[in-house]
């Protein structure tokens, strides 16, 4: 849908919304004025991907949107330190713990081929393993 084709929806959807009582007062003046506004403000949808639909469930109509897409917007959303703090600390506990569990479970599968890096050494993870399964 090129991006002509979707102001001329949004701006049709305007106008259906209006009250034509209030719509028959404009002018072509005014109306135009009102058409770039709707157009500047960004009502237009400008994304890269943009699936819109509607699906039926249990006799009632619910929507799904997917919207992918550059962010255009002069302002950048400011974030606290806090909010960067917690999100940084977040990431941190998923790296570590995805790291552990792959150590984890090299470590089972090297124990489990009976391969030994030093001898007479074990942790005792293999033979903990071992008694949760038997």
């Amino acid at each position: 849908m090129s991006s002509n084709n979707r102001s001329d929806k949004v701006i049709k959807q305007f106008y259906h919304t209006l009250d034509s009582d209030i719509a028959e007062t404009l002018n072509d003046e005014q109306k135009q004025a009102i058409e770039h506004a709707v157009k500047s403000m960004g009502l237009v949808a400008r994304h890269s991907i943009d699936i819109r639909e509607t699906v039926p469930w249990f006799g009632k109509r619910f929507y799904i949107v997917f919207l992918c897409g550059r962010d255009h917007r002069k302002d950048v959303r400011e974030r606290s330190k806090l909010v960067h703090f917690v999100l940084t600390l977040l990431i941190l506990i998923g790296v570590v713990s995805i790291s552990l569990l792959a150590m984890l479970a090299l470590y089972l599968i090297k124990s489990a081929l009976g391969i030994d890096i030093f001898k007479g050494f074990s942790f005792g993870i293999w033979d903990w393993f071992k008694g949760l399964l038997l």
